[in-house]
């Protein structure tokens, strides 16, 4: 099988989501078979942050299995985070 990659980058103007989004989504990615290969971030106390990410999946499916999956679609519905977060699968 070839692998797939999540190319993403988002930006989120609350530093407590910021924060929260980092400690709790890298350990699920993690968890549904994704491997990050680089993880770039910039935070501000006061103006939240960004993040970017290079993900790798076994398969483009699995890929697209963990970003589409009810979990994290349920997460970024909770925290209002449909709009900033997107994915490019490679």
């Amino acid at each position: 099988m070839t692998k797939s990659y999540w190319l993403k980058k988002i930006t989120i103007p609350n530093s407590d989501l910021f924060l929260e989004y980092i400690r709790t989504v890298l350990p699920w990615i993690k968890s549904v078979g994704g491997v990050v290969l680089i993880q770039e971030s910039t935070s501000n106390e006061w103006d939240g942050g960004q993040l970017g990410l290079v993900i790798e999946f076994e398969s483009k499916f699995a890929a697209k299995k963990a970003f589409y999956s009810e979990v994290f679609q349920k997460y970024l519905q909770s925290r209002d985070l449909m709009e900033l977060v997107t994915i490019s699968t490679l």
